[in-house]
Order: structure tokens, then sequence, then C-alpha cells
């Protein structure tokens, strides 16, 4: 499995950091393909954060952001963990507001 260590700045940085990851897993073009963000809460606060990386042919690679331990781990197409990314100092999350209809 490889790993690494970086120092990311914000929320957008682990974004991005993400989107670069997962499109090298399963050699994908960056930024044609959609990705989508999706807080995971425990007790009503989030606790992670999960991201899918939708590609051709209803492909989809993950990654989860543990905010915790800052640690983000990556898995392939057939659900296997592959890669992970400790980050170095922490890294805010702002959840996004939900809004009553």
């Amino acid at each position: 499995m490889r790993m690494q260590e970086i120092r990311l700045e914000d929320q957008q940085a682990v974004h991005d950091h993400v989107n670069e990851n997962l499109c090298e897993l399963e050699n994908l073009e960056l930024h044609h393909f959609p990705l989508s963000e999706r807080a995971l809460c425990r007790d009503g606060e989030a606790c992670a954060v999960m991201y899918v990386l939708h590609g051709p042919r209803q492909l989809q690679v993950t990654a989860v952001w543990e905010l915790a331990s800052g640690t983000i781990w990556y898995y392939n197409s057939v659900g296997e963990r592959c890669r992970k990314t400790q980050l170095v100092g922490s890294v805010h999350y702002q959840s996004p507001k939900l809004v009553a209809a």
C-alpha cells in the first residue's frame, strides 16, 4: 500500500488532493469526472468525509478522510484499500449547512 505524509492548508486543498489521487488510481484524466463529497456523522457531528469519483461506465473509486486522525484512506474500484495519506497538522472541515425548506 502506498503511503505519504503531506501538509494541506485547507478543505479545498484536501478536496483537490483527493481528486488527483483517485484519478491516478484508475488512470483517469483529472477534472473530467465529477467528485462528490459527503460528511459522515456520529452523534450529529461530522467524523469523516467520504469522496466518490464517478468515472466512465459506472466506475466508482472512493476515499474517506477521518477527521480526528487526519488520515485519508483510498479504495480502488473493487473496494480494496490501496493508498493512505496522513495529513501533517490539522485541516478544519466546515460541514455544509442544511437549510430547512
